[in-house]
C-alpha cells in the first residue's frame, strides 16, 4: 500500500462562471467498500494516475461512467438481487448503474461483487481472474461474456445505494454519480489496477478526512463529504444496514466566490468549503 501523504498534488480548478450551456452530467456509478477497522470502519481508496484527464493524483472510490455495454438487455438474466430499494433510488437505468458499480470495482479494484453460478461466494483464487480482468479493462471482454466464460452470477444485493451527487454547473466535465456501499467480500484481496489507478489503500474516514483538510491527501468535495457521512459508524454492517431507504434525490452543489475564497453552496442553502 502507497504512503499517502504527498508533498507535491496538481491542484483541482473549476471555473466560476456558470456557462450558458452546462454539459450534460455523464450517468457514473461508485462503490464504498468497507470493513471493519481496529476503531471505525475502513474504506477502500484508491489513487488517481497522476496522468489522468479526470483527477489526476485524487483519491477516490472505484468507480466510472456508464458504457452501452452495461445496459445490454441480456444481463438482465445474469444479475441477482435487484431489490425494491435499488429500484426505488436508481429509476429506469437501475440495470445500467449496477453493472457499471460492479464492473469498474473489479476492474479498478480487483473487488468482484459475484456468485459462481451455483451460489458460492466468487473468491477469485484461479489465476485465470487475472487475466479476466485486465481483459475487461481493456475492453477486450464485456460483463456478458465475462458471466457465462468464468460462469458467474453478480450479485446486486451486496449493493446497496448511499447517495447521489450531480457535478455543479460551472464544470467542464460533469458527472451524475450514484454512490454505493458494499462489504468488503471474504475471500478476496483488493488491488490497484496501476493503469488508471498507482496505488490503494484503507483508511478510516476522520484520518483520511483530517489528511485531506491538511494538504497530505488529496481528496475532492465529493469524495470528502462521503466520507463524513460514514463518521458515524463503528462497524461497516452498520454503515451497510443505515443505507436502507436512504434518500435517492440528487444534490448538485454550486461553487461561489465568498470573501474571495471559492465555496461550495448545497440546496438548501449551507455553504462549506471546496
Amino acid at each position: 500500500m502507497a504512503d499517502m501523504d504527498r508533498t507535491e498534488r496538481p491542484s483541482f480548478v473549476m471555473p466560476l462562471e456558470e456557462p450558458a450551456e452546462p454539459a450534460v452530467p455523464r450517468d457514473s456509478s461508485t462503490v464504498i467498500v468497507l470493513r471493519d477497522g481496529a476503531a471505525s470502519v475502513d474504506v477502500f481508496m484508491l489513487e488517481r494516475h497522476l496522468n489522468s484527464d479526470v483527477l489526476g493524483g485524487a483519491y477516490v472510490f472505484p468507480g466510472g461512467t456508464v458504457d452501452a455495454d452495461d445496459a445490454d438487455p441480456d444481463l438482465a438474466d445474469l444479475v441477482d438481487g435487484i431489490d425494491g430499494d435499488l429500484t426505488r433510488a436508481l429509476g429506469p437505468g437501475a440495470l445500467g448503474l449496477i453493472v457499471c458499480a460492479i464492473r469498474e470495482t473489479f476492474e479498478e479494484a480487483g473487488i468482484l461483487l459475484a456468485r459462481h453460478a451455483y451460489g458460492a461466494p466468487v473468491r477469485l483464487e484461479d489465476e485465470r481472474w487475472v487475466e479476466w480482468r485486465r481483459a475487461l479493462n481493456a475492453r477486450e471482454t464485456t460483463a456478458v461474456e465475462l458471466a457465462y466464460t468464468a460462469g458467474i452470477r453478480y450479485a446486486a444485493d451486496l449493493l446497496r445505494f448511499w447517495h447521489r451527487l450531480v457535478t455543479p454547473v460551472q464544470a467542464p466535465k460533469r458527472y451524475d454519480t450514484r454512490f454505493f456501499v458494499a462489504l468488503m467480500p471474504n475471500g478476496q484481496t483488493p488491488l490497484h489496477d496501476s493503469l488508471e489507478t498507482t496505488a490503494s489503500t484503507w483508511v478510516d474516514p476522520a484520518g483520511a478526512v483530517a489528511r485531506g483538510r491538511e494538504g497530505k491527501l488529496q481528496i475532492i468535495y465529493p469524495t470528502r463529504k462521503t466520507l463524513e457521512s460514514l463518521l458515524p459508524f463503528a462497524r461497516a454492517a452498520d454503515a451497510f444496514a443505515a443505507a436502507v431507504g436512504r434518500p435517492a434525490e440528487a444534490v448538485t452543489p454550486r461553487v461561489v466566490m465568498h470573501d474571495g475564497e471559492p465555496r461550495v453552496v448545497l440546496p438548501d442553502g449551507t455553504a462549506d468549503l471546496p
